[in-house]
């Protein structure tokens, strides 16, 4: 019930950052938000997953870690937004590409951020601390699909980039990215 919860908050906060189900989505028939919108479903979900995994003395250890990470993701996003205009890209000008893109990068930040507040309950100070430790990968993550971003963007010489090259590659690689970075903090658990 928990999870429910959290997950329907959190998508009230998805039309923020300019995609919206019913403007985008239902009304408008946008593919691209529509991809968009279902990778920050699952990167806030990964985000509250990550805030359950482990022992703890009460639900508040798992609402305290999934804060931590779900609020690292808000943040991210909001700066993303910013330097990007992804939103834009994906509801204006309606770029696939640019729908996978942005589900790829929401979705790979979200595991990321999900595996750093995993583990058995210590204390706030070790929870935290454990997540600077196990978080800073989504800054280079932040920092390449940003970049990949501005290259990949439509322009009036490309107005649809390539789907396969400006959009299902930037998605893999950022979800086989984060998924070797969880799998070598797995390694050390």
């Amino acid at each position: 019930v928990l999870a429910a919860a959290w997950i329907g908050i959190v998508r009230l906060l998805i039309p923020l950052f300019g995609i919206s189900v019913r403007d985008d989505v239902l009304e408008r028939r946008n593919s691209s938000a529509a991809v968009a919108w279902f990778g920050a479903t699952l990167g806030f979900t990964l985000c509250f997953a990550g805030g359950n995994i482990g022992d703890g003395p009460g639900w508040w250890v798992v609402i305290y870690a999934a804060t931590l990470a779900t609020g690292t993701l808000i943040l991210l996003w909001f700066a993303y937004e910013r330097l990007t205009g992804i939103s834009e890209i994906v509801t204006i000008d309606r770029d696939f590409a640019g729908g996978l893109r942005l589900a790829g990068w929401l979705i790979a930040t979200g595991l990321v951020l999900g595996i750093s507040v995993a583990g058995d309950w210590q204390n706030a100070l070790q929870t935290n601390t454990d997540f600077v430790k196990r978080a800073w990968p989504t800054l280079v993550l932040f920092a390449a699909a940003t970049i990949v971003e501005l290259m990949a963007k439509p322009t009036s010489r490309q107005p649809r980039p390539s789907v396969l090259t400006y959009g299902v590659i930037p998605l893999v690689s950022y979800v086989i990215l984060s998924c070797l970075w969880v799998a070598l903090v797995g390694l050390e658990a």
